[in-house]
């Protein structure tokens, strides 16, 4: 048993515009539930990013021998190199992107991957950006 609301499927679909009032202007988490075991949540995209929140991407800056920049983000196993560090965090943010899309496309392989299912969260922070410079917002040096 759950504390918060929950709809059959067919419910939500014919009521689309009540659901989505409910959960805006509530505030309130709504689980939609679809045959026996198939639920989702619909939620307000603002208090998704902020249960994300504490995902930070916290990249480690490496000088290299030949003068240029690696950023080394272990959480993500992603490691760019670049002239200097307006470079390197360029291509991170590249990266980054692809990655996300790459998740996206492969996420039953992903999610069931040891080394990869701890990503999902940082993915989805990541997904929720809507430009680069959001995206960049989110590493931490």
């Amino acid at each position: 048993m759950t504390m918060l609301t929950e709809m059959q499927f067919t419910e939500a679909r014919k009521d689309l515009s009540s659901l989505y009032n409910k959960v805006y202007s509530t505030f309130e988490p709504v689980i939609i539930k679809r045959k026996q075991t198939e639920e989702i949540i619909a939620l307000r995209v603002d208090l998704q990013k902020q249960l994300l929140s504490n995902f930070t991407l916290k990249a480690e800056i490496l000088s290299e021998e030949d003068g240029s920049i690696t950023l080394a983000l272990d959480q993500l196993e992603m490691y760019v190199n670049g002239q200097n560090v307006e470079i390197a965090v360029c291509e991170l943010v590249k990266d980054l992107k692809e990655y996300v899309i790459d998740y996206l496309r492969r996420s039953q392989l992903f999610l069931n991957a040891p080394n990869r299912k701890s990503h999902f969260p940082y993915v989805l922070r990541v997904l929720l950006c809507d430009t680069d410079e959001e995206i960049r917002s989110l590493l931490e040096f």
